[in-house]
């Protein structure tokens, strides 16, 4: 039989088992919903594997150049699958009793740096491509008393990987170390091909097993987050009816699924409008269940609409001893169309842009105030000035001005205030579409999971001045859903 044909086993097991590691690492690779490393880890297991196989393949060995013949490669593979294993045993069980798996870990890939870096200095192989028996023991037993001994939570993954540690991993592993370091008198090596088989199938249905149960646990967090989702953007206005002499036009563009940005308009019989624009801190579903509180305290101020520090006031009273570390920047207003008076209060949120058509000038609105939710006896204030026909009013949370582009630079406060002077005769509709567009301009993406961080805006237009204000005419309603318009 030629040497091709006696060790065609060897050479066949190899490239199947090569083959199989690296489909498991694209397949892990390409599934970015989670960070499980369990299917990378075992994915390497299955190459080195498959390496050591055709290493010892006489037929690959005689191949010119075959990088299996150098002193060194038998050893660092050795090394390399012990490190993978160790990983693989850490993402799946843990960091186990006062974290000695994830220090078995750390201190194989030490190990074996220093021993690699040892053989180096010294230029001379390794007499044996294999790990110091004593230190191979103590890991041994590090994990034989956490998976074993130590009490855990029954599961078919931990049943199937006791069995193969007391069958197939002690007896290659443990038995083989102890007979090296003379504490047993046989010499009996149990490292089988039917051992190591059993090993990597057993392994291998641990990773899925555990790859399939994250998946499932991802796609039931993802059912909730969705539903999340639907609750909060069923908190903003579903369209936008614009009283007569007043435009109005809003945008909400989350970071993620939920948000933590928060706004809502009341119109007061068509003589006033109430506006509440916020920024919950921090993302998900912790800050978009706090802009759910908002939803409701804001509502309970109905009657004090037109008095926006009394609001803010009320709703930090409210949200007391329910946002643990959490605060909130919100900005109130109350726009009086009979009188054309604005009234406002800020609660350490960005300050609103006005443009003043009359003076053609652009100002801020000193939004003042200390955040909501950490100061129960906060007091704020209210601040009074008019408004005139064509003047505008810009509402935004802090993703607007921090739209950053891809070199990292701001958009900015004066980019913002340069764009509204320059689309000021427009409608209010039109140029709100046109400053998400040049954001997403700006920034050079696209998509809302490309954003930095939630955007919200809002943008109030005088169409007519509290003379001029026609009386028994219906507003205007949006009939487009604001949400629709992410």
């Amino acid at each position: 039989m030629s040497t091709l044909g006696a060790d065609f086993g060897d050479i066949a097991a190899g490239l199947i088992e090569s083959s199989i590691g690296l489909t498991v690492i694209v397949i892990a690779l390409l599934r970015r919903r989670s960070r499980d490393l369990s299917l990378v880890s075992f994915g390497l297991i299955l190459i080195l594997g498959g390496i050591r196989w055709l290493a010892h393949a006489p037929t690959m060995r005689a191949l010119v150049g075959f990088p299996f013949t150098h002193p060194y490669f038998n050893a660092a593979v050795t090394y390399a699958v012990v490190i993978a294993i160790s990983a693989f045993l850490v993402e799946i069980f843990g960091p186990g009793i006062y974290n000695s798996t994830v220090w078995v870990f750390r201190s194989t890939i030490v190990y074996m740096a220093a021993i690699v870096g040892y053989e180096l200095i010294h230029r001379g192989p390794p007499p044996e491509p294999s790990i110091h028996p004593a230190v191979a023991v103590l890991w041994v037993l590090v994990w034989l008393v956490n998976l074993v001994i130590v009490p855990r939570r029954e599961s078919i993954a931990l049943r199937v990987l006791r069995i193969l540690f007391l069958t197939a991993f002690i007896g290659p592993a443990m038995i083989d170390n102890l007979v090296v370091l003379h504490l047993f008198p046989w010499n009996v090596h149990l490292e089988q091909p039917v051992l190591v088989v059993l090993w990597l199938f057993g392994v291998g249905y641990i990773a899925a097993h555990h790859f399939f149960s994250n998946e499932a646990k991802l796609l039931a967090i993802e059912k909730e987050i969705d539903i999340a989702r639907r609750i909060q953007l069923s908190n903003l206005p579903e369209n936008l009816c614009a009283p007569p002499g007043l435009e109005i036009a809003a945008r909400y563009s989350p970071m993620s699924a939920v948000a933590g940005d928060f706004y809502d308009i009341r119109v007061t019989d068509e003589t006033g409008v109430g506006i509440l624009i916020a920024d919950v801190s921090g993302h998900g579903v912790g800050a978009a269940l706090i802009g759910s509180m908002l939803k409701i305290a804001f509502a309970s101020q109905a009657e004090n609409l037109s008095d926006p520090a009394r609001v803010l006031t009320q709703i930090n009273r409210i949200l007391q001893g329910k946002m643990e570390e959490s605060f909130v920047t919100a900005f109130s207003l109350f726009i009086d169309l009979t009188s054309g008076t604005l009234r406002y209060a800020g609660a350490g949120h960005p300050p609103p842009l006005l443009w003043s058509s009359s003076k053609r000038s652009l100002g801020r609105l000193s939004s003042g105030g200390t955040v909501l939710g950490p100061f129960p006896d906060t007091v704020y204030e209210n601040a009074d000035l008019s408004l005139a026909k064509d003047d505008w009013l810009v509402l935004y949370t802090d993703g607007i001005i921090e739209t950053r582009t891809k070199a990292g630079e701001l958009f900015g406060e004066r980019r913002l205030g340069e764009f509204i002077e320059t689309h000021a005769h427009e409608s209010a509709e039109r140029a709100a579409d046109e400053l998400m567009k040049h954001l997403a301009a700006w920034s050079g993406k696209s998509g809302e999971s490309s954003l930095d961080d939630d955007l919200t805006l809002i943008i109030l237009k005088m169409s007519s001045g509290p003379a001029s204000r026609p009386s028994g005419v219906s507003g205007k309603c949006e009939d487009r859903q604001v949400r629709d318009r992410l």
